[in-house]
């Protein structure tokens, strides 16, 4: 399912009591913006990913990939949730997503039409995507300073390293990259560098 929309691109608005469920599939919603907002997906009771392939990108005036008035909760599946102000997903000791779930704040603005890749220590990429790639966003790239990163390739106490920019080497559906293909990728991504505390 491709969504394009001039507000939220999926909005379930009972609240404290809805649930947008996502089990399975692909899921890729660019929003338009012609309205100057809109998340990616908004709930105003609960969101739940346990699996598929779910790409968010939020308006970069406002707004989040991911938006949740009671919990995001990623179970299983990859995800990739973009925007300005972010909804974490849920990732506490008492009340957590099942997946290991990457929420990242940017101290600048990244542009969407660069690479988000994660390596593990050893320098092998267990995420990659790439909005050039991707034949809904890629001709909408928007900027963003905050992203929700979840894939099964993740996993507890380990450390990653995260790169923007740069082309990588693989087969990809949609620019999410199957990293059972990925190769490599370019010198021109840039390893982010960690400056908060939790």
């Amino acid at each position: 399912i491709n969504i394009t929309s001039g507000n939220d691109g999926i909005n379930t608005n009972e609240d404290n009591v809805s649930v947008t469920t996502v089990n399975g599939g692909s899921v890729n919603i660019q929003v338009a913006g012609e309205t100057g907002e809109g998340d990616g997906i908004d709930s105003n009771g609960y969101l739940v990913i346990n699996g598929g392939t779910v790409v968010a990108m939020a308006n970069p005036n406002s707004d989040s990939g991911l938006d949740s008035d009671r919990g995001s909760y990623v179970n299983g599946g990859t995800v990739l949730a973009l925007g300005s102000t972010m909804d974490w997903a849920e990732a506490d000791d008492s009340n957590d997503s099942n997946q290991v779930t990457m929420n990242l704040q940017f101290s600048s603005s990244q542009s969407a039409d660069e690479a988000i890749i994660v390596t593990d220590t050893d320098g092998n990429v267990v995420f990659a995507y790439d909005p050039d790639k991707d034949e809904v966003a890629g001709s909408n790239a928007r900027w963003y300073q905050g992203a929700v990163l979840s894939c099964a390739d993740l996993t507890v106490g380990e450390q990653y390293f995260v790169y923007v920019g740069g082309d990588v080497t693989g087969a990809e559906t949609a620019g999410v990259y199957d990293i059972t293909t990925v190769t490599g990728f370019t010198d021109e991504a840039k390893q982010q560098c960690y400056t908060g505390t939790d």
